[in-house]
């Protein structure tokens, strides 16, 4: 049985159930070290309560459109509603997304805070302390995750550490702490969950995060926090120390590469040993994924019921993201989809990137390109897609790991881990070692191989490139030619909900 569906059950056993409000469901929580952490299995439906946190589809869209339309000058969308966030008008047509990405994440963060702040207390602590820790190390991974991808949206968060236990308004409303000391936060965490993390879950299958999760994201915390804002430059050779014997010995860890790129996505493959992380979904309405429905054309097989009224095109690529790709290199082919079988007449169509002219600009991707990355055509619901949210993949840490080399002077010793990453998809062997040059092609290289998994605009941001790929953005070019750059897109702006509930989240980010 897959996480996803055990998840599921033993959601009804424990009966988490969130709240309209972040943080205020672990309120006066029964969830004590004397009632419910007596045994492995109860620390198992706790842990998983976590996870579940974030099935409630919103994660998955809003992170893509924040991150991947925003961040990728290549992503496309016939939809308006969707086009606003290539020009960061997000905060006022759509604000509803950070609500969403700010209640979820501190949902999650709460309940990690009830599961660390109890398990030590209880009595299969101190008998079973290996086991209760593979525990402790999974909701401290979590809540490092969770830390991470929010002060990567909002820079500045409030910290908890412990569950909210108390309505006082000094507990429950606290101010925000600087980017260093949420990272500093994140990093404890993920050094303990690196040390602890098993290699495997014997209890359940698939998803759960492990000891190679450990030392992806804490390698990836490292190279990030060495970038902007904070400039750590001597995190990236600790990005390299952890991420070295990640990707050495991957025997240690139990992932690899697969040989076969695209099977990576295929929907009867999930959960392969190159998924360091992912979200699982099911078919079932509001516990699955909502992405293949706008990822894919009208009438196509593998967008789910919904693709025959008219939902194509809303997620797409522009023509030139294949201009990246050498003519060998598998992803070109396997990474795009050339053509789709019509449900109706069951006829092979070609895709088409029809040119518009517009305000005097001919825009050849109005209809754009499709992504393999997100067919799924058995969900019967538009939010009930099976298709996993891959969060991390393995062949990052070989990207990763020729960057921290490249960026920590050692230009050379990036290469081998470059190589790896392009021969699995037949592309040349890249011998450039200037770094300025070298820089510019393991970027490309990230556009290459991990468009549209929703990094794209958190890479921007510690590169500070984000006005540029702003200014590159075709799909603003086409629709929002007037929108210009304001220093404040640097950081998106925290939600008016959150602000007008906790007045102590002022100021605002610059500009907002």
């Amino acid at each position: 049985m897959k996480l996803k569906h055990i998840i599921v059950f033993c959601l009804m056993i424990v009966g988490l159930v969130s709240c309209d409000t972040a943080l205020e469901e672990e309120i006066f929580s029964t969830y004590s070290s004397d009632t419910f952490y007596q045994n492995e299995d109860q620390l198992q439906a706790q842990n998983l309560g976590i996870y579940e946190a974030f099935k409630h589809v919103v994660w998955e869209q809003d992170m893509y459109m924040l991150g991947t339309m925003a961040g990728s000058k290549y992503a496309t969308s016939r939809s308006l509603g969707f086009a606003i966030h290539s020009a960061y008008l997000t905060p006022e047509q759509q604000p509803f997304r950070y609500d969403r990405i700010w209640r979820t994440g501190f949902i999650a963060i709460g309940r990690a805070n009830t599961i660390i702040k109890n398990m030590p207390l209880s009595p299969f602590f101190t008998e079973q302390p290996e086991i209760a820790n593979r525990y402790l190390a999974e909701a401290r991974w979590m809540r490092a995750y969770t830390y991470f991808q929010l002060t990567q949206v909002f820079g500045d968060l409030p910290i908890y550490t412990e569950p909210v236990t108390s309505a006082n308004p000094d507990i429950l409303f606290k101010g925000r702490s600087s980017v260093g000391d949420v990272y500093n936060l994140i990093i404890e965490d993920l050094i303990f969950a690196n040390e602890n993390l098993p290699v495997t879950w014997t209890k359940t299958g698939s998803g759960r995060v492990t000891k190679a999760g450990g030392a992806f994201l804490l390698g990836k915390v490292y190279l990030t926090s060495a970038g902007l804002p904070l400039e750590r430059t001597e995190n990236y050779q600790k990005a390299i120390e952890v991420l070295k014997p990640l990707a050495d010995n991957p025997q240690d860890y139990d992932v690899a590469l697969e040989d076969n790129w695209g099977r990576i996505f295929d929907i009867s493959n999930e959960g392969n040993k190159e998924i360091i992380f992912a979200f699982g979904n099911i078919y079932e309405n509001g516990l699955g994924g909502v992405l293949p429905v706008w990822a894919n054309p009208n009438l196509s097989t593998v967008g789910g019921i919904q693709s025959a009224n008219g939902s194509n095109y809303l997620l797409a690529w522009h023509p030139a993201i294949l201009d990246l790709y050498e003519a060998d290199d598998v992803r070109l082919v396997q990474g795009y989809q050339n053509t789709y079988i019509n449900k109706r007449t069951g006829n092979e169509v070609p895709y088409k990137a029809t040119p518009l002219v517009s305000r005097g600009t001919t825009y050849q991707g109005r209809s754009g390109i499709c992504s393999t990355k997100y067919m799924d055509g058995g969900a019967t619901n538009n939010v009930a897609h099976t298709k996993d949210h891959i969060v991390y993949r393995y062949v990052d840490a070989f990207l990763m790991l020729a960057e921290a080399y490249n960026e920590n002077g050692e230009a050379a010793k990036a290469l081998p881990y470059l190589k790896i990453a392009r021969d699995r998809v037949n592309a040349s062997e890249i011998t450039e070692t200037d770094p300025v040059a070298l820089r510019t092609i393991i970027r490309e290289e990230r556009t290459r191989e991990l468009y549209a998994e929703m990094g794209e605009l958190f890479d921007l941001r510690r590169w500070g490139t984000v006005e540029q790929e702003f200014e590159d953005h075709l799909l603003r070019k086409w629709r929002y030619p007037n929108n210009s750059w304001d220093d404040k897109f640097i950081l998106s702006p925290l939600p008016n909900a959150e602000i007008s509930k906790n007045p102590n989240l002022l100021p605002n980010n610059p500009g907002w």
